[in-house]
């Protein structure tokens, strides 16, 4: 579905002599989108956010290729016999590492394994595992619907991959109807790699879950593909914090993180998870796409013709419209399984999956924490083309990704850490705090804001300032921005004594 976008911004200053600060932020969530069936014309679904460079480092030398079986619970990767091991509690799940490589990232090297998981249904599963530098480590799941890989060894992906990067034929998801057309994107692992970043500096391991869009499958595969990180960490006890586990995701990939997490293992779950723009209720989301938003369309056709794909790979695991099989995939059937806390940032302005799916499920579920970007008027569905809003391009580091990566960031880091980082951009958070006052000064309810925003004022919190390249510490970022914006005169502790009763009252 659509993207956010993909933001890279680099930036170093000087930490002491002879050695350098690079941090860097990389949101590839999504990936890019299926294009409209050839009979939508010249139908526009595809919203450009973001015109940013890659951060992708330099790909070291490949250390081993052969694959080496990783399923074993003592969390070591000893025998290099392909066949996998039984993994103890959860003996359906096996890993095979199939490579093994090296990369340069934040000024060091970091080792990435490529792996391989067999799932209890017998499909494949594939992740890209990037190490801590230290054992016991905290992990951030980053799940991509889109991105196109080419190291698996199965033969749709070395076909995709072959054929190139842009539009083909939607030909192996279920029910081909002649006319889907999906984009196809080849990610470099280094580039992958480069989105991690901020959570190398911070110490903490990664894992990239792959959804493969492009090689077919239903929504039920996809769902087991976000998955896989969980039952994966299980495997690698002494590597990985299974108590400091976050995941995130946007669009597809918001309902891979938000469904992935609701069936994690439960001595593997989540702490924290951040959906943006996510579907959370496909019976919902199919009255939509359907008859909501088709019907007031100028151009029914793009709406129909986008949705197409999704609801094809819907249509295995739900029915079409969703039957009696859709249970599990509505807010009533999510919420039980749903561990850990939940950020839902969402544009009050997106036309692809309505923010009412938010609402919804912070109405039905505990511990969601909605964050909402307001607009002044409604989403006018006349004119609507298929964007998730304008949030993802507003600033040079859009708000969206300073409050997703600050909550990971803060709610993973481990009580002992003195420092937590991550990157902020003043004028970009101003930009959505002005509208947050709107709201505020209309009589609104915006106490959801207040979470994030102690989340910025954490006095451990040190973040690049992108306009500046400096590091700066967050709640002196913040503590400008809200005076900026309500006429105030806070400093940091101010601000944080203030955010513990609420927002300062409208000027």
């Amino acid at each position: 579905m659509q993207h956010p976008g993909r933001n890279a911004l680099v930036a170093e200053r000087p930490r002491r002599a002879g050695h350098r600060l690079i941090l860097g932020l990389g949101l590839a969530a999504c990936g890019n989108d299926p294009i409209p069936s050839a009979s939508d014309g010249d139908s526009d679904t595809t919203a450009s956010t973001s015109g940013a460079a890659s951060t992708a480092p330099t790909s070291g030398d490949v250390t081993s290729t052969t694959p080496t079986n990783t399923s074993g619970t003592d969390g070591d990767a000893t025998s290099t016999d392909s066949a996998p091991t039984d993994t103890g509690p959860t003996a359906e799940w096996q890993f095979v590492t199939l490579a093994e490589q090296t990369f340069m990232l934040n000024g060091g090297e970091v080792a990435v394994e490529f792996i391989r998981a067999e799932r209890p249904d017998g499909g494949r599963s594939y992740l890209l595992y990037q190490h801590a530098p230290a054992a016991g480590a905290p992990l951030v799941i980053q799940n991509q619907p889109y991105a196109g890989i080419d190291w698996t060894g199965e033969e749709v992906d070395e076909r995709w991959a072959q054929m190139g990067n842009g539009g083909h034929p939607d030909v192996d998801a279920p029910d081909y109807n002649d006319k889907d057309m999906v984009a196809y994107t080849l990610q470099d692992p280094a580039e992958a790699v480069g989105s991690n970043n901020v959570w190398a500096f911070n110490g903490f391991a990664a894992i990239h879950a792959y959804g493969r869009f492009y090689a077919g499958g239903a929504l039920a595969d996809d769902v087991l593909d976000a998955v896989a990180p969980y039952a994966f960490a299980r495997t690698r006890p002494d590597e990985i914090d299974l108590a400091r586990i976050g995941a995130f995701g946007s669009s597809w990939g918001g309902m891979m993180a938000l469904f992935g997490a609701s069936q994690a293992p439960q001595d593997a779950a989540p702490r924290i998870v951040v959906p943006i723009s996510a579907p959370s209720d496909f019976v919902e989301l199919w009255a939509w796409s359907t008859g909501t938003f088709p019907e007031q369309s100028m151009n029914p056709a793009m709406v129909t013709g986008f949705y197409s794909p999704y609801w094809r790979r819907a249509r295995p695991t739900l029915g079409t419209p969703p039957g009696a099989g859709a249970g599990p995939y509505t807010h009533a059937g999510l919420c039980p399984g749903l561990p850990g806390r939940l950020v839902l940032p969402h544009d009050a302005w997106d036309a692809i999956i309505p923010v009412t799916q938010t609402l919804g499920l912070a109405a039905a579920c505990a511990d969601v924490e909605p964050l909402y970007w307001p607009r002044a008027t409604p989403l006018d569905l006349e004119t609507a083309t298929m964007t998730h809003g304008p949030f993802a391009g507003e600033g040079l580091l859009p708000s969206v990704f300073i409050y997703t990566y600050a909550a990971l960031a803060v709610s993973l880091a481990p009580p002992e850490a003195d420092n937590v980082y991550s990157l902020t951009s003043g004028p970009s958070l101003a930009l959505h705090l002005q509208r947050v006052l709107a709201e505020q000064k209309a009589g609104n309810d915006v106490g959801w804001i207040l979470p994030r925003l102690r989340e910025l004022a954490d006095p451990r919190l040190q973040t690049l300032v992108v306009e500046t390249n400096q590091l700066q510490p967050s709640a002196q970022v913040l503590a400008s921005v809200v005076n900026e914006v309500w006429s105030t005169a806070f400093d940091a502790d101010g601000l944080r004594a203030q955010l513990e009763t609420g927002l300062p009252d409208p000027p």
